[in-house]
């Protein structure tokens, strides 16, 4: 009889603890971290580096299923800015949600100006590097191939270690001052060419002057095309 009680006794004192047993942390930072890494690893040419902040060990949760366990960004933002990210129980019998710090570094290799580059210059190879950069800083667009930059021009200067994006370049002139041009007057109804004297360079959606063959007149026009422009009547 006495070993009768010992054993149930026993056995409620396993079941006791086998209900008590608690969440390992280190195990839900790995989730976060699998889960980011999984889910940046989308971002090609880029060096990803994710940091899962220290989670508070006095924090006592009751130990979830992995199964159950599910990761996810807590923000309608892009998970490559998450500064933090939940992990929640989602067992039938066990529901808790935690919100974990994280730090996300992406670096891109990119075209940087090796050296201080003055306004209106032509841009070779010896001018530029690849480098790795935070993305963080890359807001107004990069280059990754030397040659979508080499004899673009400047179009304002860009100092040593900065990375070259669209708004340092000049786009190509698709007329030139003295060149005959196209031009094209439309409205809803009306489609009209003739022919002028472009009065100064343009790129595509640059507005121009342009004097009219036929009425002497200057006129104001946007580059459309390759001696191309667009009046709207």
């Amino acid at each position: 009889m006495k070993a009768i009680l010992f054993f149930l006794l026993l056995f409620a004192s396993t079941l006791s603890l086998a209900s008590k047993a608690v969440q390992s942390l280190d195990l839900l930072k790995q989730k976060i971290e699998q889960y980011l890494l999984t889910t940046l690893s989308s971002q090609e040419g880029s060096n990803i580096q994710v940091q899962v902040e220290q989670i508070d060990d006095r924090l006592r949760l009751k130990a979830c299923a992995e199964s159950s366990l599910q990761v996810f960004n807590p923000f309608p933002t892009s998970t490559s800015r998450a500064s933090t990210i939940g992990v929640r129980c989602s067992a039938q019998d066990n529901h808790w949600t935690v919100y974990v710090p994280v730090k996300i570094r992406i670096q891109k290799s990119v075209i940087i100006a090796k050296r201080p580059l003055p306004k209106g210059v032509k841009i070779s190879s010896e001018d530029i590097e690849i480098q790795e950069i935070d993305s963080n800083l890359l807001k107004q667009g990069y280059f990754t191939r030397s040659e979508e930059v080499i004899d673009h021009l400047t179009k304002t200067s860009i100092a040593q270690g900065s990375a070259i994006n669209p708004t340092y370049l000049k786009t190509e002139s698709l007329i030139h001052k003295g060149e005959q041009v196209s031009i094209e007057a439309v409205n809803e109804v009306i489609h009209v060419s003739m022919s002028g004297i472009a009065l100064n360079d343009g790129s595509e959606g640059d507005v121009i002057q342009v004097k009219n063959l036929s009425s002497k007149k200057i006129i104001e026009a946007t580059v459309s095309g390759k001696q191309q422009v667009r009046v709207t009547l």
